[in-house]
């Protein structure tokens, strides 16, 4: 079998090694390459080269991931292997601002692929790891972690990582090599990428056509950036003390803890875009007189690049209650139930709704449940979405 000989930039040495991949290796970095920038040509996104980088790496889950500095936040990105809902819970959770894989692989220098055993059998990751960390750690059975540091600028830093099982462990030195061939590319890629959706976000036509709604709309698109709000939806930004749109195109707000979680619920819905959930998410704005509900749902197109965020702005009067009679009317439902209904559409919890009405959880819990049941919803989200698009 013929060997095809490539220089190889060692992490440790400041000359390059000579690394051998016989003809099988040889074969499979060129698909890999291929499908890598095949996804490009195809606007298919990044699954099919997670894919095949899976499969030849042994990888259990990961992604391409763009990481705020202060604090660490996950901004947008792409993610292969994860259970369902995962995800949504992880960039709303306080974990990223001390993932030690987030923080290892974006202070490594860019284009180069490490890991956290390094090829050594004898150590272990958990010991490496926080206490929080290490429970998820554990409980997913991941043995090693590897990862490059794609791109950065002022304000994000581009990651790719990929988690493995114990049993297949650790990445090998002759593995990690073969990452870092493919390191040029995957930056290359990653590169071409955001200027398909930079590119995209700029549509005179989606400008025009939001307009023409009555509706406040806001279209983010899959960098986490506004890609058009229209005069309805700037209205009620403009006359929301806490909300704004900032200098560099994102919705925001004035509120740290807000803009915090406005923030993660964009990010959550761009991952979920990707992996075809259009599972709707609410976040409440409560203002002196009175409150903005943002209703945010995933956008899938058959271009990924297309992908984004639909949001949709509504605002109440803090002195006004629901209309309970066009809730029993729309949600099939009972007066106890109605004005349940009517708390959650001011962004309480079971918790809280059984405080202000002076009932137990159970109850309240109880009349949530029923209204799930009796208009088709699964997930509460979903009930409180489709609440606050009725009356709002």
């Amino acid at each position: 079998m013929n060997n095809t000989v490539i220089p190889f930039s060692s992490p440790d040495a400041g000359e390059p090694e000579q690394l051998s991949l016989n003809e099988v290796e040889l074969d499979r970095y060129n698909q890999l390459v291929s499908v890598l920038y095949r996804c490009l040509h195809e606007n298919t996104g990044f699954t099919p080269f997670f894919e095949a980088f899976q499969q030849h790496f042994k990888a259990l889950q990961g992604g391409i991931m763009a990481v705020t500095r202060n604090p660490q936040r996950i901004r947008y990105g792409w993610t292969f292997g994860h259970p369902e809902g995962f995800a949504q819970w992880y960039i709303n959770s306080d974990l990223p601002e001390r993932d030690e894989a987030l923080t290892r692989f974006s202070n490594q220098p860019p284009r180069r692929f490490t890991s956290f055993l390094e090829g050594r059998s004898d150590l272990s990751i958990l010991d490496m790891l926080s206490e929080e960390s290490r429970a998820w750690t554990e409980q997913v059975n991941i043995g090693d972690s590897a990862g490059m540091l794609v791109s950065m600028d002022e304000e994000c830093r581009i990651i790719f990582m990929a988690n493995r099982q114990k049993q297949h462990g650790p990445y090998t030195h002759r593995e990690l090599m073969q990452m870092n061939l493919l390191a040029p590319h995957i930056e290359n890629a990653v590169t071409l990428h955001l200027k398909l959706y930079q590119t995209s976000s700029n549509n005179e036509n989606l400008s025009l056509a939001l307009n023409h709604v009555n509706k406040a709309l806001v279209v983010i698109n899959a960098l986490g950036t506004v890609a058009q709000a229209n005069d309805a939806a700037r209205k009620i930004i403009n006359h929301n003390s806490k909300l704004k749109l900032s200098s560099d195109g994102r919705l925001g707000s004035t509120d740290q803890q807000l803009a915090r979680k406005i923030s993660d619920a964009i990010a959550a819905s761009i991952v979920n875009s990707h992996q075809g959930k259009l599972e709707p998410a609410t976040l409440f704005v409560q203002g002196a007189e009175e409150r903005a509900a943002l209703n945010l749902t995933p956008l899938t197109a058959e271009n990924p690049e297309n992908n984004g965020v639909l949001v949709e702005l509504f605002s109440f009067d803090n002195h006004d209650s629901a209309d309970q009679e066009k809730l029993q009317r729309l949600f099939h439902c009972t007066p106890a139930e109605a004005a349940i209904a009517g708390e959650l559409m001011k962004g309480l919890s079971s918790s809280e709704i059984a405080e202000e009405r002076g009932i137990s959880v159970h109850t309240a819990r109880q009349h949530i449940k029923n209204l799930l049941a009796k208009n088709g919803y699964k997930k509460q989200t979903e009930l409180v979405a489709m609440l606050v698009r009725a009356l709002g």
